[in-house]
C-alpha cells in the first residue's frame, strides 16, 4: 500500500520543520491508543478524490489529490486510493478543483476554535486587505445548513483573526472600525445594523470602493 509521498513537502523549512515533526498532529491518533492489528486510523480509503493543490510551510504550492476535509484535518495523497490525514499545522492553505480555497486559521484567542489551536476554514471573501473565513464542517445536506453553527472569522491586513460576533450591535461597531474610510458604507451601517450573513456583500462593496478610489487617484495628473 502506497501512502502519501508528499508528506515531506508539507514540513520544509529549517527549525519550523523540526517543531512540526515533533509536535502531535490534531488529525493523528497517537501510537499505542489503538490496536496495532487494525488499519491505520490516520488513513482513509476513497476510490475517487479530487485534484487540488496545497501550500506547504515552505510557502510553495504542490499538486495533490484531496478526498475531503474537516476543520481539523484534510485527506491527501499523490496516487492510489488511500489518503492520509493532515492537520492545519501542516500547511497554510489548500485549493480544491472547484476553486474553493481553504485556509488555516491560527493565533485566535483560546476557546474560539473549541479545543483546537488551529483549524481549516473556507474562504468566503478576500479583497481590499480583508479576509473572511467560515470554520464549519462542510455542508453535506440541506439539514446541516441549519443545524451546524457557523463560526466566521475576519481579519484586516496583517491583523489577527477576530471571531465575528453574532450580536448585531457588536458587529456594527466592528464594521464601523474596519470600513471607516468608506463614507457611504459607514452612513448605512450607522442607520441600520446588519447580520453576519450580509458580510460578503458588504465586503464586496468595500472592495469596489477601494478599487475605484485607487483608480481615481492613479488617473490624476502628477504635478
Amino acid at each position: 500500500m502506497k501512502v502519501l509521498l508528499v508528506y515531506s513537502a508539507l514540513l520544509l523549512g529549517g527549525s519550523v520543520v523540526g517543531q512540526a515533526q515533533r509536535r502531535p498532529h490534531a488529525a493523528f491518533i497517537p501510537p499505542g491508543t489503538y490496536d496495532e492489528r487494525t488499519r491505520n486510523p490516520t488513513l482513509r480509503y476513497e476510490p475517487g478524490g479530487r485534484p487540488g493543490t496545497f501550500r506547504g510551510l515552505d510557502g510553495a504550492w504542490h499538486p495533490v489529490q484531496i478526498a475531503g476535509w474537516l476543520p481539523d484535518r484534510v485527506y491527501l495523497n499523490d496516487s492510489g486510493n488511500y489518503y492520509r490525514a493532515f492537520s492545519p499545522e501542516d500547511m497554510t492553505a489548500f485549493v480544491l478543483s472547484n476553486s474553493d480555497t481553504i485556509v488555516t486559521v491560527a493565533g485566535v484567542a483560546p476557546g474560539k476554535l473549541g479545543n483546537q489551536r488551529t483549524a481549516f476554514g473556507q474562504q468566503l471573501f478576500r479583497g481590499a486587505g480583508v479576509q473572511l473565513v467560515d470554520v464549519t464542517d462542510p455542508v453535506t445536506s440541506l439539514l446541516s445548513v441549519f443545524l451546524k453553527p457557523h463560526k466566521l472569522f475576519i481579519r484586516q491586513n496583517a491583523d489577527g483573526w477576530i471571531l465575528v460576533p453574532k450580536q448585531k450591535a457588536v458587529l456594527q461597531q466592528l464594521l464601523l472600525k474596519m470600513l471607516a474610510d468608506d463614507p457611504t458604507l459607514v452612513a448605512e451601517l450607522r442607520a441600520k445594523r446588519v447580520g453576519r450573513w450580509q458580510l460578503p456583500r458588504l465586503l464586496t462593496r468595500y472592495a469596489d470602493f477601494r478599487t475605484t478610489q485607487f483608480l481615481q487617484t492613479a488617473s490624476r495628473p502628477r504635478p
